[in-house]
């Protein structure tokens, strides 16, 4: 009686090769979408960006331990890892929804929550879905690879987890240091743009937009710029945060002349982008300082260096109790991870 051979599978499963294709698809669709969602052409795209250096580094990683696991299992490497393909898509559907909301600009009624749309909160919460997921991947193989079978999806949860905490935490820490600002050598420019900051009641200019404004008065007396733009957009029936600015100002020695407004942006990347776009791409201005609080430097910078556009940096002299600041940088640390990983 003849002997039948088994069917040798192939070298190459198309589940174990979509298993190393997928994590590229996912951080070249994320690459896309943080370009996408800050309106700017993938032809600016820079991989020594730190943002783009980390999405790059945890997919590097997720890619050598499956390396590891195929050598290590070799024939039954995709069987063992078909929870990490579902992982794998997973994220993927996380992203393609946040595809929806970021190309087709959707707008979701009911306004705003904590003081932000609702719809870039939910863009937030799938990018960052997206980004657990992933975290929770390299987890899992990485327990495979050290054989941990007791409590395994339990034990990638909390180290999926954990590496979230410590990414924020380090981010946090890395934010509590002010940007670096020289007393005696002053940035010089043609224009010093302030960015807006809140409006108290009575179209009275919040603290921290006082100090910004004081600064930058103080840069245009001693010439160290020669116009100040303002911006900032407002709340229904409320004067604009730029307008609030400018009658601040117009109190003081300062030509309204030499004072500009811009009052639709709402948020720090729209004010860079409006540098970008209008200052620097459509007046051509070359020397632009832009003008706020030290803590929020740092994280003004970072996005400027993904606008690809070079300017100057000048701190205000606010000052805040130690409370405050915590919150305050503790903010900023959150605002800066959330903008390396998604851009937004």
């Amino acid at each position: 009686m003849p002997v039948r051979r088994k069917k040798q599978s192939s070298s190459f499963p198309i589940k174990e090769i979509a298993l190393f294709i997928l994590p590229l698809v996912n951080l070249f669709l994320l690459f896309a979408l943080k370009y996408r969602n800050q309106n700017l052409p993938l032809a600016e795209f820079k991989i020594a960006y730190p943002g783009n250096v980390l999405n790059l580094f945890f997919v590097s990683i997720l890619l050598i331990e499956f390396i590891i696991l195929a050598f290590r299992y070799k024939g039954g490497f995709s069987e063992r890892n078909s929870f990490s393909f579902k992982l794998l898509v997973v994220q993927l559907l996380f992203l393609l929804v946040a595809a929806l909301f970021v190309v087709f600009e959707i707008h979701l009624l009911g306004g705003y929550l904590f003081s932000f749309p609702i719809a870039k909160i939910l863009v937030w919460v799938l990018f960052f879905s997206s980004q657990f997921v992933q975290f929770i991947l390299v987890s899992y193989c990485w327990l495979l690879i050290f054989k941990t079978n007791s409590l395994l999806y339990l034990r990638t949860i909390i180290h999926g987890i954990f590496i979230a905490i410590f990414l924020y935490g380090f981010v946090f820490l890395y934010a509590l240091g002010t940007y670096p600002v020289e007393e005696k050598n002053e940035p010089t420019g043609e224009v010093g743009v302030v960015l807006g900051a809140a409006v108290w009641s009575n179209n009275v200019p919040s603290t921290i937009l006082m100090e910004r404004l004081d600064k930058a008065r103080e840069l245009y007396q001693k010439k160290k710029i020669k116009k100040i733009q303002l911006t900032g957009g407002n709340a229904p029936g409320e004067l604009s945060e730029a307008e609030v600015a400018f009658n601040y100002l117009t109190k003081f020695p300062v030509d309204p002349k030499d004072v500009w407004m811009e009052k639709k942006t709402a948020s720090t990347t729209e004010q860079i982008r409006f540098i970008k776009n209008e200052l620097i791409g459509e007046k051509k201005i070359q020397n632009v300082v832009i003008i706020s609080d030290r803590f929020h430097l740092k994280r003004i910078n970072e996005i400027s260096k993904f606008y690809n556009i070079k300017v100057k940096l000048s701190g205000s002299n606010v000052t805040l109790n130690s409370k405050s600041l915590v919150y305050y940088k503790l903010r900023e640390g959150i605002a800066l991870i959330n903008f390396w990983f998604f851009a937004i």
